[in-house]
C-alpha cells in the first residue's frame, strides 16, 4: 500500500519510521536538505512541496492514505485538500478551528478522516472512547498528559519536543471542560495542581485545549484534560504572556513585521531544543463510570530511544498516527466522514490493534483498576 507522509519533521519521521516495512512510504515537506536526510535514513521516496504555499491534492492523489504531521495552522487546509483528491487521511495537525466544520465537506468526498491522531489528543481519545463503550455513562474523565525533559533543567524545566508554535498555542487558546454535565468555557493555565511521579518528582498540571472532540462525543459529567510540566513552569509561561510575548498582532522590528509568538517561537526552537538531554512523555487518565465504586486507570511512561535516537514525542505520536494509519490500510475503519479516535475505538478490536502495534514498537499502556 501506499502512505504519503505530510511532514518531515519529529513526527513525520515517526510515522514513515512505523510504516516503511510494511509499505511504501513517501514523505513530503519543503526542505530538500531534509528530504535527502530521510531518504538515505529510510530509503524512502519523498516529494518537495511547500504546504503553505502550494496546493497539495495532486501531491496526494495516487496514495492509498495520506498521514498528516504538519503543524496546526496548516490542519484545515490538509483536510481540505484530501477532500479535492478524494484520499483518506489520517491526521495529527493541533489545529485550532473546529475540524467539523469540515464534515458535510468531508462526507461528500466519500472519504474517511480521522483528526488530532497523536498521543493526546489522539491516543487519549482512543482510550475514553473504549471505557465509554463499555458503560451508558461516564462519572469523571481526568487526563494528564505531557512530554519533558528527563530531568527539570533551567530556565523554565521544558525543552523543545515538537511544533514550538503549537507549543505555545497551549498557553493562547480558550479551553473547555465539562462540569456537572455542561460545558464550560474556562482560561489555559487554570485548575492547577500539584502532583508527584515516581522517577519524575513535583510535577503541576493545568487546563489546555485538549478535550476536544471528546465534548461532543462522550457522555460525562465531569472531564478535564491538563497539560503536566515540572512545577513552576507555568508561572514562567505566565510571565511571557503577561508581558505581550504570545500576542499574535504584528509589529515591525528592524523593517521586518512579526507577531511577538513567533519570534518566541523562534527563540524556543534555538535556545531550548538541549540535544544531548533525553526526553520522556508521561500521560495518566482516570476513569470512573457512573455508579462504579473504582477507577479505570491508564498510564503510558515512554523514554527516548537510545537505539534509534527518536525521542518519546516522536514515538508516542507518530508511532500513534501509524496505528490509526494501518487500521485505514487494513480496511477496519468502517466509518466515513469524520472520525476521531474515539469512534474509532469503540470497536474493541481496532482499539486491541492500536495498542498492539504501540507495544510492538516498544510503547507500553499500561491499565488498572483502582478502588476509591
Amino acid at each position: 500500500m501506499r502512505v504519503l507522509v505530510l511532514g518531515g519533521g519529529m513526527v513525520g519521521e515517526g510515522i514513515a519510521f512505523a510504516l516503511k516495512n510494511e509499505n511504501e512510504v513517501t514523505i513530503a515537506d519543503y526542505s530538500t536538505e531534509k528530504l535527502q536526510r530521510l531518504k538515505k535514513k529510510l530509503g524512502i521516496d519523498t516529494i518537495k512541496v511547500d504546504a503553505f504555499k502550494e496546493p497539495l491534492a495532486p501531491v496526494m492523489k495516487g496514495f492509498d492514505v495520506v498521514s498528516g504531521a504538519l503543524p496546526g495552522r496548516l490542519g484545515m487546509k490538509v483536510i481540505r485538500e484530501a477532500c479535492k483528491a478524494k484520499v483518506d487521511l489520517v491526521d495529527n495537525s493541533f489545529m485550532e478551528e473546529d475540524f467539523y466544520n469540515l464534515e458535510k465537506e468531508v462526507s461528500n468526498a466519500g472519504i474517511t478522516v480521522v483528526p488530532d491522531a497523536g498521543i493526546a489528543p489522539g491516543l487519549s481519545n482512543a482510550i475514553v472512547g473504549r471505557v465509554a463503550a463499555e458503560y451508558e455513562f461516564l462519572e469523571n474523565v481526568d487526563i494528564k498528559v505531557g512530554g519533558l525533559p528527563e530531568k527539570n533543567i533551567p530556565p523554565i524545566g521544558y525543552k523543545i519536543v515538537f511544533s514550538p508554535i503549537d507549543t505555545l498555542d497551549e498557553f493562547t487558546r480558550k479551553v473547555q471542560i465539562i462540569k456537572d454535565g455542561k460545558i464550560v468555557d474556562t482560561e489555559p493555565g487554570e485548575g492547577l495542581e500539584y502532583f508527584f511521579v515516581n522517577g519524575l518528582g513535583s510535577l503541576e498540571a493545568f487546563y489546555t485545549n485538549g478535550l476536544r472532540s471528546l465534548l461532543r462525543n462522550i457522555k460525562v459529567k465531569n472531564m478535564v484534560e491538563k497539560t503536566v510540566r515540572y512545577r513552576g513552569h507555568i508561572d514562567k509561561m505566565n510571565f511571557l504572556k503577561e508581558i505581550g510575548m504570545m500576542g499574535e498582532t504584528r509589529i515591525e522590528v528592524g523593517g521586518a513585521e512579526v507577531t511577538p509568538k513567533e519570534v518566541l517561537a523562534s527563540v524556543f526552537l534555538k535556545n531550548l531544543s538541549f540535544p544531548d538531554v533525553r526526553d520522556i512523555l508521561y500521560m495518566e487518565i482516570r476513569i470512573i463510570p457512573a455508579g462504579r465504586k473504582d477507577e479505570v486507570v491508564y498510564t503510558v511512561f515512554d523514554k527516548e530511544d537510545p537505539n534509534t535516537g527518536y525521542t518519546a514525542m516522536t514515538r508516542t505520536t507518530g508511532f500513534t498516527n501509524a496505528a490509526f494509519t494501518r487500521l485505514m490500510l487494513k480496511g477496519m475503519i468502517k466509518e466515513k466522514g469524520l472520525a476521531p479516535p474515539e469512534i474509532i475505538a469503540k470497536d474493541v478490536k481496532n482499539f486491541n490493534e492500536v495498542l498492539d502495534f504501540l507495544g510492538k514498537m516498544g510503547i507500553a499502556v499500561s491499565t488498572s483498576k483502582n478502588a476509591r
